[in-house]
């Protein structure tokens, strides 16, 4: 079985888009920080940890 590869160039473009670009939603929690791209995510995470808190970024 064979895995399909990324060229090297294209993944570190990738890479470097995901480090650079800001996260729409930080969410905190006693000992965890999540950065969320949409509020379903933020749903899912407040039901896990209701104490948590969350900025949103515009």
């Amino acid at each position: 079985m064979t895995t399909r590869r990324i060229a090297k160039s294209k993944r570190e473009k990738i890479l470097n888009e995901i480090k650079n670009s800001t996260p729409s939603i930080v969410f905190k929690a006693r000992n965890l920080i999540v950065t969320l791209r949409n509020k379903n995510q933020l749903k899912t995470w407040l039901n896990l940890y209701p104490e948590g808190t969350y900025t949103i970024n515009s």
